[in-house]
Protein backbone atom coordinates (compact mmCIF):
# COMPACT_ATOMS: atom_id res chain seq x y z
CA UNK A 1 0.00 0.00 0.00
CA UNK A 2 3.16 1.84 0.68
CA UNK A 3 4.65 1.46 -2.14
CA UNK A 4 0.96 2.44 -4.33
CA UNK A 5 1.11 5.62 -2.52
CA UNK A 6 4.66 6.69 -3.10
CA UNK A 7 4.23 5.81 -6.48
CA UNK A 8 0.76 7.98 -7.12
CA UNK A 9 2.93 10.70 -5.69
CA UNK A 10 5.90 10.50 -7.75
CA UNK A 11 3.49 10.56 -10.38
CA UNK A 12 1.89 13.80 -8.64
CA UNK A 13 5.15 15.27 -8.67
CA UNK A 14 6.05 14.73 -12.35
CA UNK A 15 2.96 16.32 -13.94
CA UNK A 16 3.38 19.00 -11.35
CA UNK A 17 6.73 19.38 -13.12
CA UNK A 18 5.35 19.27 -16.51
CA UNK A 19 3.04 21.72 -15.95
CA UNK A 20 5.40 23.80 -14.82
CA UNK A 21 7.74 23.56 -17.38
CA UNK A 22 5.13 24.07 -20.02
CA UNK A 23 3.65 27.39 -18.03
CA UNK A 24 6.93 28.81 -17.97
CA UNK A 25 7.75 28.37 -21.64
CA UNK A 26 10.71 26.20 -20.62
CA UNK A 27 9.69 23.38 -23.32
CA UNK A 28 8.94 26.22 -26.04
CA UNK A 29 10.95 26.02 -29.09
CA UNK A 30 14.21 28.11 -29.47
CA UNK A 31 14.26 31.52 -30.74
CA UNK A 32 14.95 31.57 -34.54
CA UNK A 33 18.58 33.08 -34.67
CA UNK A 34 18.95 36.57 -36.11
CA UNK A 35 21.14 36.83 -38.98
CA UNK A 36 24.22 38.44 -38.79
CA UNK A 37 26.10 38.27 -42.13
CA UNK A 38 23.39 39.67 -45.38
CA UNK A 39 24.06 39.97 -48.30
CA UNK A 40 21.91 42.54 -50.34
CA UNK A 41 20.80 41.85 -53.84
CA UNK A 42 19.41 45.69 -54.38
CA UNK A 43 20.83 49.46 -53.69
CA UNK A 44 16.87 49.68 -52.33
CA UNK A 45 17.26 46.75 -49.85
CA UNK A 46 20.80 47.66 -48.96
CA UNK A 47 19.18 51.38 -47.73
CA UNK A 48 16.67 49.97 -45.93
CA UNK A 49 19.00 47.54 -44.08
CA UNK A 50 21.46 50.90 -43.13
CA UNK A 51 17.80 53.14 -42.31
CA UNK A 52 16.95 50.01 -39.75
CA UNK A 53 20.21 50.16 -38.03
CA UNK A 54 21.71 47.06 -39.27
CA UNK A 55 23.94 48.14 -41.44
CA UNK A 56 26.86 46.55 -39.84
CA UNK A 57 25.54 43.05 -40.72
CA UNK A 58 26.04 43.38 -44.52
CA UNK A 59 28.98 40.97 -45.81
CA UNK A 60 27.81 41.77 -49.79
CA UNK A 61 26.16 44.06 -51.83
CA UNK A 62 25.83 44.63 -55.29
CA UNK A 63 28.29 47.50 -57.88
CA UNK A 64 25.59 49.62 -57.34
CA UNK A 65 24.95 50.19 -53.49
CA UNK A 66 26.59 52.99 -53.01
CA UNK A 67 24.66 54.91 -50.55
CA UNK A 68 24.67 55.47 -47.37
CA UNK A 69 28.75 56.01 -48.28
CA UNK A 70 29.55 53.04 -45.87
CA UNK A 71 27.79 51.05 -48.19
CA UNK A 72 30.65 51.22 -50.66
CA UNK A 73 33.04 49.74 -48.45
CA UNK A 74 31.40 46.28 -48.17
CA UNK A 75 32.18 43.40 -50.99
CA UNK A 76 30.63 43.56 -53.93
CA UNK A 77 29.04 40.73 -55.04
CA UNK A 78 27.90 41.45 -58.65
CA UNK A 79 25.23 43.17 -60.11
CA UNK A 80 21.07 43.47 -60.16
CA UNK A 81 21.17 40.66 -63.16
CA UNK A 82 24.45 38.65 -62.71
CA UNK A 83 25.03 38.61 -59.25
CA UNK A 84 28.51 36.23 -58.37
CA UNK A 85 27.14 33.35 -56.45
CA UNK A 86 30.74 32.30 -55.92
CA UNK A 87 31.38 34.93 -53.74
CA UNK A 88 27.92 34.66 -52.37
CA UNK A 89 28.62 31.38 -51.05
CA UNK A 90 32.21 32.33 -49.73
CA UNK A 91 31.00 35.05 -47.49
CA UNK A 92 28.91 32.91 -46.04
CA UNK A 93 25.46 34.84 -45.90
CA UNK A 94 22.66 33.85 -43.07
CA UNK A 95 20.38 35.25 -45.23
CA UNK A 96 20.27 37.21 -48.77
CA UNK A 97 17.90 39.90 -49.49
CA UNK A 98 16.25 40.37 -53.04
CA UNK A 99 13.81 41.41 -54.68
CA UNK A 100 10.75 39.88 -56.45
CA UNK A 101 12.12 40.81 -59.78
CA UNK A 102 15.28 38.30 -58.75
CA UNK A 103 13.72 35.44 -60.45
CA UNK A 104 16.54 33.90 -61.26
CA UNK A 105 18.43 34.71 -58.47
CA UNK A 106 15.57 33.20 -56.25
CA UNK A 107 16.15 29.59 -57.76
CA UNK A 108 19.57 29.73 -57.83
CA UNK A 109 20.25 30.66 -54.35
CA UNK A 110 17.77 27.79 -53.23
CA UNK A 111 20.02 25.11 -54.84
CA UNK A 112 22.77 26.50 -52.91
CA UNK A 113 20.37 26.32 -49.96
CA UNK A 114 21.32 29.90 -49.13
CA UNK A 115 18.17 31.33 -47.28
CA UNK A 116 16.49 34.24 -48.36
CA UNK A 117 14.25 36.93 -47.95
CA UNK A 118 12.10 38.41 -51.03
CA UNK A 119 10.94 41.81 -51.03
CA UNK A 120 8.12 43.71 -53.43
CA UNK A 121 9.42 46.89 -54.46
CA UNK A 122 6.62 48.31 -57.21
CA UNK A 123 4.77 50.62 -54.88
CA UNK A 124 4.89 52.72 -52.50
CA UNK A 125 2.73 49.96 -50.10
CA UNK A 126 5.31 47.44 -51.32
CA UNK A 127 8.27 50.11 -50.34
CA UNK A 128 6.58 49.81 -46.90
CA UNK A 129 5.89 46.31 -46.75
CA UNK A 130 9.52 45.65 -47.50
CA UNK A 131 10.80 48.13 -44.93
CA UNK A 132 8.20 45.40 -42.91
CA UNK A 133 9.49 42.80 -43.79
CA UNK A 134 13.12 43.02 -43.62
CA UNK A 135 12.54 44.32 -39.80
CA UNK A 136 10.86 40.70 -39.13
CA UNK A 137 13.45 38.89 -40.56
CA UNK A 138 16.04 40.96 -38.44
CA UNK A 139 14.44 41.11 -35.24
CA UNK A 140 13.86 44.96 -35.82
CA UNK A 141 10.13 45.72 -36.21
CA UNK A 142 9.97 48.35 -34.28
CA UNK A 143 12.16 50.20 -35.69
CA UNK A 144 10.35 49.22 -39.11
CA UNK A 145 7.23 50.70 -37.93
CA UNK A 146 9.00 53.66 -36.47
CA UNK A 147 10.27 54.34 -39.77
CA UNK A 148 7.11 53.30 -41.85
CA UNK A 149 5.20 56.14 -39.87
CA UNK A 150 7.56 58.73 -40.13
CA UNK A 151 7.81 58.12 -44.24
CA UNK A 152 3.32 58.53 -44.04
CA UNK A 153 3.67 61.48 -41.52
CA UNK A 154 6.13 63.26 -44.20
CA UNK A 155 4.23 61.95 -47.50
CA UNK A 156 0.67 63.76 -45.43
CA UNK A 157 2.33 66.54 -44.93
CA UNK A 158 3.20 67.17 -48.33
CA UNK A 159 -0.30 65.78 -49.39
CA UNK A 160 -1.39 68.94 -47.35
CA UNK A 161 0.69 71.33 -48.37
CA UNK A 162 -0.52 70.87 -52.28
CA UNK A 163 -4.54 70.20 -51.46
CA UNK A 164 -6.91 72.28 -53.74
CA UNK A 165 -4.21 73.40 -55.98
CA UNK A 166 -3.99 73.46 -59.66
CA UNK A 167 -2.56 70.29 -60.58
CA UNK A 168 0.14 71.09 -63.57
CA UNK A 169 0.38 68.04 -66.34
CA UNK A 170 3.69 66.32 -66.05
CA UNK A 171 5.96 64.24 -67.58
CA UNK A 172 8.64 62.38 -65.96
CA UNK A 173 11.60 60.89 -67.79
CA UNK A 174 13.17 58.34 -65.46
CA UNK A 175 16.07 57.11 -68.49
CA UNK A 176 17.36 58.07 -71.76
CA UNK A 177 21.00 58.89 -73.13
CA UNK A 178 21.70 61.78 -71.96
CA UNK A 179 25.33 61.71 -73.00
CA UNK A 180 24.34 61.97 -76.63
CA UNK A 181 21.75 64.34 -75.94
CA UNK A 182 19.16 62.55 -78.10
CA UNK A 183 15.33 62.85 -77.04
CA UNK A 184 14.50 59.33 -78.69
CA UNK A 185 14.34 55.98 -76.73
CA UNK A 186 13.13 57.55 -73.32
CA UNK A 187 11.49 55.74 -70.55
CA UNK A 188 8.96 57.72 -69.13
CA UNK A 189 7.14 56.95 -65.58
CA UNK A 190 3.94 55.40 -66.85
CA UNK A 191 1.01 54.72 -64.29
CA UNK A 192 1.74 51.63 -62.43
CA UNK A 193 4.63 52.08 -60.34
CA UNK A 194 5.89 54.42 -57.32
CA UNK A 195 6.82 57.97 -59.57
CA UNK A 196 3.01 58.22 -60.63
CA UNK A 197 2.16 57.99 -56.73
CA UNK A 198 4.46 59.93 -55.70
CA UNK A 199 3.88 62.44 -58.86
CA UNK A 200 -0.01 62.54 -57.56
CA UNK A 201 1.09 63.14 -53.89
CA UNK A 202 3.77 66.11 -54.90
CA UNK A 203 0.43 67.62 -56.94
CA UNK A 204 0.90 66.95 -60.65
CA UNK A 205 -0.95 65.07 -63.36
CA UNK A 206 0.59 62.29 -65.23
CA UNK A 207 0.31 63.21 -68.66
CA UNK A 208 1.26 59.19 -69.53
CA UNK A 209 -1.98 57.06 -69.42
CA UNK A 210 -0.47 53.79 -70.26
CA UNK A 211 -1.94 52.05 -67.13
CA UNK A 212 -0.04 48.72 -68.56
CA UNK A 213 3.27 49.44 -68.79
CA UNK A 214 5.51 51.27 -65.16
CA UNK A 215 7.63 52.58 -67.88
CA UNK A 216 6.97 53.22 -71.47
CA UNK A 217 8.85 54.32 -74.05
CA UNK A 218 8.38 57.33 -75.85
CA UNK A 219 10.07 59.76 -78.84
CA UNK A 220 10.48 63.49 -79.19
CA UNK A 221 7.16 63.19 -81.31
CA UNK A 222 5.40 61.26 -78.37
CA UNK A 223 6.42 64.22 -75.91
CA UNK A 224 5.21 66.93 -78.89
CA UNK A 225 2.27 65.16 -78.75
CA UNK A 226 1.50 65.17 -75.21
CA UNK A 227 2.49 68.79 -74.61
CA UNK A 228 3.60 68.59 -70.62
CA UNK A 229 3.51 71.69 -68.73
CA UNK A 230 6.39 70.82 -66.92
CA UNK A 231 9.32 67.97 -67.65
CA UNK A 232 11.55 65.69 -64.81
CA UNK A 233 14.03 64.93 -66.42
CA UNK A 234 15.69 62.76 -63.40
CA UNK A 235 19.68 61.58 -63.45
CA UNK A 236 21.11 59.15 -61.03
CA UNK A 237 24.28 60.96 -60.86
CA UNK A 238 26.67 63.75 -62.57
CA UNK A 239 30.29 62.02 -63.27
CA UNK A 240 32.86 64.46 -63.82
CA UNK A 241 33.04 63.80 -67.62
CA UNK A 242 29.11 63.50 -68.14
CA UNK A 243 27.25 66.74 -68.85
CA UNK A 244 26.02 69.14 -66.19
CA UNK A 245 22.09 69.55 -65.33
CA UNK A 246 22.35 72.79 -67.14
CA UNK A 247 23.48 71.29 -70.37
CA UNK A 248 21.26 68.42 -69.92
CA UNK A 249 18.14 70.47 -69.29
CA UNK A 250 19.31 72.84 -72.46
CA UNK A 251 19.06 69.46 -74.31
CA UNK A 252 15.08 69.75 -74.24
CA UNK A 253 15.30 73.29 -76.36
CA UNK A 254 14.85 71.99 -79.22
CA UNK A 255 11.15 70.83 -78.39
CA UNK A 256 10.61 74.77 -78.29
CA UNK A 257 6.42 74.39 -78.81
CA UNK A 258 6.14 72.19 -76.30
CA UNK A 259 4.92 74.57 -73.09
CA UNK A 260 7.23 72.78 -70.51
CA UNK A 261 10.09 74.30 -72.64
CA UNK A 262 8.77 77.50 -73.79
CA UNK A 263 7.76 78.15 -69.84
CA UNK A 264 11.07 77.56 -68.58
CA UNK A 265 9.42 74.28 -66.36
CA UNK A 266 12.32 71.58 -67.18
CA UNK A 267 13.26 70.32 -64.35
CA UNK A 268 16.41 68.32 -63.96
CA UNK A 269 17.04 66.37 -60.60
CA UNK A 270 19.89 64.47 -59.71
CA UNK A 271 20.11 61.61 -57.71
CA UNK A 272 19.80 58.28 -56.86
CA UNK A 273 16.65 58.77 -54.36
CA UNK A 274 14.39 59.33 -57.60
CA UNK A 275 14.99 55.87 -58.84
CA UNK A 276 14.90 53.61 -56.33
CA UNK A 277 11.77 51.93 -54.48
CA UNK A 278 13.48 52.12 -50.97
CA UNK A 279 12.68 54.49 -47.46
CA UNK A 280 14.62 57.76 -49.66
CA UNK A 281 11.88 58.48 -52.15
CA UNK A 282 10.47 60.32 -49.52
CA UNK A 283 13.29 62.74 -50.18
CA UNK A 284 12.57 62.46 -53.82
CA UNK A 285 8.31 63.73 -53.10
CA UNK A 286 9.53 66.78 -51.07
CA UNK A 287 11.41 68.03 -53.72
CA UNK A 288 9.08 67.03 -56.40
CA UNK A 289 6.23 69.28 -54.62
CA UNK A 290 8.58 72.16 -54.25
CA UNK A 291 9.73 72.33 -58.03
CA UNK A 292 5.73 71.81 -58.96
CA UNK A 293 4.13 74.17 -56.06
CA UNK A 294 6.91 76.23 -54.69
CA UNK A 295 4.48 79.17 -53.82
CA UNK A 296 3.28 76.33 -51.17
CA UNK A 297 6.07 75.69 -48.81
CA UNK A 298 7.58 79.34 -49.12
CA UNK A 299 6.38 80.32 -45.93
CA UNK A 300 7.82 77.55 -44.23
CA UNK A 301 11.28 78.24 -46.17
CA UNK A 302 10.89 82.04 -44.61
CA UNK A 303 10.27 83.57 -47.74
CA UNK A 304 6.64 84.96 -45.93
Amino acid sequence: MATGTRGVEKAVKLATAILFLLTTGAFASPPEAVPRRIVSLAPSTTETLFALGVGDRLVGVTRYCDHPPAAEAIDKVGGFVDPNYEKIVALRPDLVVLLTSHRDARMELAKLRIPTLTVPHETLADIHEAIRRIGAALHRSEAAQALIEELQRRTAEVKRAVLGRSRPRVLICIGRDTASGELAAMYMAGRRGFHHEILTAAGGENVIYDEISPYPQLSAEGVLRLDPEVIVDLVSHIRPETKSPEEIRRQWARLRPVTAVLRGEVHVMVGHQALRPGPRYIEFLEELARRLHPEAFRAEDGGG
